[in-house]
């Protein structure tokens, strides 16, 4: 993999959590917003595992962890704010 497409996966990282800060800061953040900043950090999530952690070329079962691992791990965070706004 080479040095620039990493540096470009990095540059988009960052302009993703600059973006969910923003939202975060500066936004009612509404049941939408919650499912919006989610979504960033799953793709944000899935650039890490995929390239960062060098799993693109690997057998399914290693990415499949991992990103079953993310999935779960942002269920459990969009099932608590879920209970915690009724």
């Amino acid at each position: 993999m080479s040095t620039h497409f990493l540096n470009v996966i990095w540059i988009a990282l960052m302009v993703a959590t600059v973006l969910t800060s923003f939202i975060g800061k500066n936004t009612a953040m509404g049941a939408g917003m919650v499912v919006i900043v989610l979504l960033i950090s799953a793709i944000k999530g899935w650039l890490i595992i995929e390239d960062f952690m060098a799993l693109r070329r690997v057998k399914f079962l290693w990415r499949g962890i991992m990103l079953g691992w993310l999935l779960l791990t942002l269920s459990v965070i969009l099932l608590a704010y879920w209970l915690g706004i009724k």
